[in-house]
């Protein structure tokens, strides 16, 4: 095969050696004398739709692969990527979900009325939830999430059930 991780690895951590700039030009050159070439191009390629490299070949229409005057310069996404931590990509692509008490309200009302619970308690319970300010409901869910947290085993059961 041609796409080779421990190739991907050098090409990656030469560039990284010279970033924000490019590594010197010979490097392709340097490795193209330890790797055949069409190896190398094709791990080049590949790295570069990966957006951890610039493009740094330029493909002819007969098949060839040719360097250009950019040499090899990793990206951002490179040295992230090269980071044991995933580096500021790991931190800037951290994802905060906000429920609104309103959203989750309707949940709790929903579940309730489609619970196996008499009419008259579901009827209590519905009035009860809506009668609960916005800090109450917050902590009402946190009691309810750490509920279900408890049963994760039996929930990771129930997921691989429905899977099958």
């Amino acid at each position: 095969m041609k796409l080779d991780r421990a190739l991907q690895k050098r090409i990656l951590e030469a560039a990284a050696m010279a970033y924000p700039f490019p590594a010197p030009h010979g490097l392709y050159f340097e490795l193209g004398a330890t790797e055949a070439k069409e190896k190398l191009d094709a791990n080049l390629c590949y790295l570069a739709e990966h957006g951890l490299i610039k493009k740094c070949i330029e493909l002819t229409g007969d098949g060839f692969a040719l360097p250009n005057s950019n040499g090899i310069q990793c990206t951002k996404t490179g040295m992230d990527f090269l980071e044991n931590d995933g580096g500021l990509s790991a931190i800037l692509g951290t994802v905060t979900i906000k429920i609104h008490e309103d959203t989750l309200r309707d949940l709790l009302e929903r579940k309730i009325l489609e619970s196996d619970t008499e009419p008259a308690e579901k009827s209590r319970l519905v009035q009860g939830v809506k009668g609960l300010s916005g800090e109450a409901i917050k902590h009402l869910t946190l009691k309810l999430l750490d509920q279900g947290l408890e049963h994760l085993p039996g929930a990771v059961a129930l997921i691989g059930t429905y899977l099958r």
